[in-house]
């Protein structure tokens, strides 16, 4: 079934997108320059260490996934999404979490951890291109059905964990292929108006009572930063304080402060350090390639060969474009803070592999985006 091209001419080679595969590449270096001086300034040189070896298996996973044509990948589809759910359920199980969220989303291996609900979110690109591909084709009926099944356990799966921000990411990728897959614009205004008429009711009468206190206090500071300034919005302030005192190129070196002072500078703060260290300027080519990486996953996306490939990329640009627009929109006090890390960024070896797997997918789909010969 999985088979491996040796060699199949100078096409695939030619159509490997490189602006993809080194704009990520770019973005991983910044990252680990970012990691070794936080990794410096709080003396924990493990946190560069375990992001540099999870760079490298990040790599390698994404070099195997580009030598194996992606129509075996859609053939897997239904065998990954099986394997990624008992990974879900596992984790629920015998999982590990942190104390101050109540979150059990790791799965321990040994001296290292895991992290299911990264890998979700390509499972989820993948197996909901599956089956709308098959309800463009006019397969609609019991596909429409397994797709809102599939999607459905996904995200209420990484709920129980509970992990709010992750889910939340999971229904934006789901929207967004829908959106691509076409759907009318009536029914996208029907869902809005119903979800504003509804939110008041759900927040009083369900989400109060299924959320945790930290992750209510974190909407309601959003909201009212002024009465949670020495609680919930302290990060933020700190962000915000730190981003600005870079200014145009960054402090002198020696007088870094962000990375000490910032809670959680390492993962979800991350953006802040980057500001004051590399100022306006550092901060600013960060984003743009942000912006170079999504504008190409849309042209891969255009020129895909199949509906399949086309919805799988959307699905992943997807998860690109809310991670970096979350992480430094709650920065800069722009959005809710989600605990969202910065794709290639942010400390954590799951969120950087699963990146480096969905920049593999997307190459891939992009090296064969040309029709065989002799196909109808």
């Amino acid at each position: 079934m999985v088979s491996i091209e040796e060699n199949k001419g100078p096409s695939l080679i030619r159509n490997i997108d490189w602006i993809v595969i080194v704009t990520a590449m770019v973005l991983n270096v910044l990252g680990l320059i970012a990691m070794k001086s936080v990794a410096s300034h709080l003396n924990q040189p493990s946190l560069f260490k375990k992001q540099l070896i999870a760079s490298i298996i990040g790599m390698v996973c994404m070099v195997i996934i580009m030598l194996v044509d992606y129509k075996d990948i859609r053939l897997l589809s239904p065998l990954i999404f099986i394997g990624t759910v008992l990974l879900l359920v596992l984790v629920l199980i015998i999982g590990t979490g942190k104390e101050e969220t109540g979150s059990q989303a790791w799965l321990a291996l040994g001296p290292v951890s895991f992290q299911p609900s990264e890998l979700g979110k390509v499972t989820l690109a993948i197996i909901a291109a599956f089956f709308l591909e098959k309800i463009k084709q006019g397969n609609g009926g019991l596909n429409y059905i397994w797709l809102s099944v599939s999607a459905g356990l996904l995200v209420g799966l990484v709920l129980l964990q509970p992990d709010f921000g992750t889910s939340i990411v999971y229904v934006f990728m789901l929207a967004c292929m829908i959106f691509v897959f076409g759907i009318k614009y009536r029914i996208i205004l029907a869902c809005l108006a119903v979800l504003v008429i509804t939110l008041p009711v759900l927040w009083f009468s369900v989400l109060e009572k299924v959320f945790d206190e930290y992750q209510i206090n974190r909407i309601l500071s959003f909201f009212n930063p002024e009465a949670y300034a020495r609680s919930t919005d302290y990060q933020v302030r700190m962000a915000i304080r730190f981003i600005g005192s870079g200014m145009l190129t960054g402090v002198e070196k020696g007088t870094e402060k962000a990375a000490r002072l910032v809670p959680e500078a390492e993962t979800d703060f991350i953006f802040a350090v980057i500001g004051e260290e590399w100022g306006f300027i550092g901060a600013s080519f960060l984003i743009l390639l942000f912006v170079v990486l999504l504008l190409r996953c849309l042209y891969v996306s255009r020129f895909a060969r199949d509906k399949f490939g086309s919805y799988t990329v959307i699905g992943l640009m997807a998860m690109f474009f809310f991670h970096f627009v979350e992480n430094v929109g709650m920065n800069l006090r722009m959005l809710p803070v989600t605990g969202i890390p910065l794709p290639f960024i942010s400390y954590g070896g799951s969120s950087v592999i699963v990146s480096y797997i969905a920049v593999g997918i997307i190459a891939n789909i992009s090296m064969r985006r040309q029709r065989p010969m002799f196909e109808a």
